[in-house]
């Protein structure tokens, strides 16, 4: 008979495996090891959901497990077991978290309850502080030390508070319990009835084509400027345009490196040309198109449709899977929720640039910023600058570095 193995270690798939009903599960075992990269030490295996235990069962017959015919066998990482009791909230959940990352079956079950699940399984935090108080109010919904007081603390704790609330530190901490009492529940009603806003929102991007090179442009109407890439006019022929006597630097949450302005270009859209203008950076961005390019042209971003309406002509936004993927990755690590975040000047801190460009004929001095991907390169007062928008220090480093040090940019990723 023939088996199928799906090892979820290694995420390959083994079969048809040739064996005999006859065969041993110890025989079977030594054969996994062998072709299926199967390690007894690490990993279980599963029949039906079941784990096989290789050592009480290795003498049986795999007819007498009822193995049969085109089944399918599963190596999966093995999951310590710990005592729930002896671990505290953060473990308890960090816990549930490597169970779900190893349990594909679960995992694919609580992913279409769950929007999102699959970027938070990813990031420990980002887990913790969206679904801990689900997970922890399930763990403790039949204790009944919990059970005895509205706040969900141990007894004593809720005592202390009760025998003397007026103190001004008991005060403090009864308002945080009612404050982070409403907050959870606050989650779970938009878990059960608008779980859509916990889903990762994607950018937008359209097909175009400058000088018959194919291009996916990010459409930013919070940027004031359109942004071409060094790269993207080296590619396109467009470099030899650049006018350098508008080199300066970019203001706004901090500064960029501005390499020139190309006064005017074609682009085509869909069968449309049109006359544009850019500035040029070092960024990972290919073409930015902003704000100033959408007002000229009369475009209407239309989210109904999934449409960008410029110029008379009309072209679709790309789906997740066109976008670019170098791009994408380095912001979504870095795109956070922005509920907590303050904005400056406008929608978006990319609001605010402005550009200290000479007049035709004048001659500009570059200036210099730090471009280096390594923390300790980049103004602190930059980096504090981006964490005062309410943003930790290591997504603000993220951000930079997908950036190439661009401030500016970095807190348009972050607040988008």
């Amino acid at each position: 008979m023939n088996l199928t193995v799906s090892n979820e270690v290694t995420e390959q798939i083994y079969g048809p495996v040739e064996v005999n009903e006859d065969m041993t599960l110890s025989d079977l075992i030594a054969l996994l090891e062998l072709d299926c990269g199967f390690d007894t030490n690490k990993s279980d295996l599963y029949h039906n959901m079941d784990i096989l235990n290789v050592n009480d069962d290795k003498d049986k017959l795999l007819k007498d497990l009822q193995i049969v015919d085109d089944d399918l066998l599963l190596i999966r990482n093995r999951i310590t077991v710990v005592n729930p009791s002896e671990l505290n909230d953060e473990e308890y959940v960090e816990q549930f978290r490597r169970e779900l990352l190893q349990n594909q079956y679960l995992r694919q079950q609580l992913t279409a309850q769950i929007p999102g699940l699959e970027q938070m399984l990813q990031d420990r935090q980002l887990f913790f502080d969206r679904l801990s108080p689900v997970i922890l109010q399930r763990r403790y919904a039949d204790t009944a030390q919990l059970q005895s007081n509205p706040f969900g603390i141990p007894q004593d704790e809720y005592t202390k508070l009760m025998n003397d609330p007026e103190t001004p530190e008991n005060k403090k901490r009864l308002d945080e319990l009612i404050n982070q009492r409403a907050i959870d529940e606050q989650l779970r009603n938009a878990y059960e009835y608008t779980p859509e806003v916990f889903a990762t929102v994607t950018m937008l991007y359209i097909s175009l084509e400058i000088n018959g090179q194919p291009v996916k442009a990010f459409v930013d109407s919070g940027a004031q400027m359109t942004i071409m890439s060094s790269r993207l006019a080296e590619q396109t022929g467009l470099s030899k345009l650049i006018d350098k006597r508008f080199i300066g630097e970019a203001h706004g949450v901090g500064t960029g490196k501005i390499l020139g302005r190309i006064h005017q270009a074609q682009i085509r859209i869909e069968t449309q040309y049109i006359p544009s203008s850019f500035v040029v950076l070092d960024t990972q961005i290919d073409l930015l198109i902003g704000l100033d390019m959408l007002k000229r042209h009369q475009a209407c971003i239309d989210l109904e449709k999934n449409v960008l309406r410029i110029a008379g002509v009309e072209t679709k936004f790309l789906g997740e899977a066109d976008i670019p993927k170098d791009f994408e990755s380095a912001t979504t690590n870095t795109l956070k929720s922005t509920e907590s975040a303050s904005e400056t000047s406008g929608t978006s801190a990319t609001k605010t640039r402005q550009i200290n460009a000479p007049q035709p004929g004048a001659v500009a001095t570059p200036s210099t910023v730090p471009t280096s991907s390594h923390a300790n390169t980049y103004p602190e007062n930059t980096i504090k600058q981006l964490m005062d928008l309410g943003f930790s220090r290591n997504e603000v480093i993220k951000a930079l570095d997908a950036t190439g040090g661009n401030a500016d940019f970095a807190a348009s990723f972050l607040f988008n």
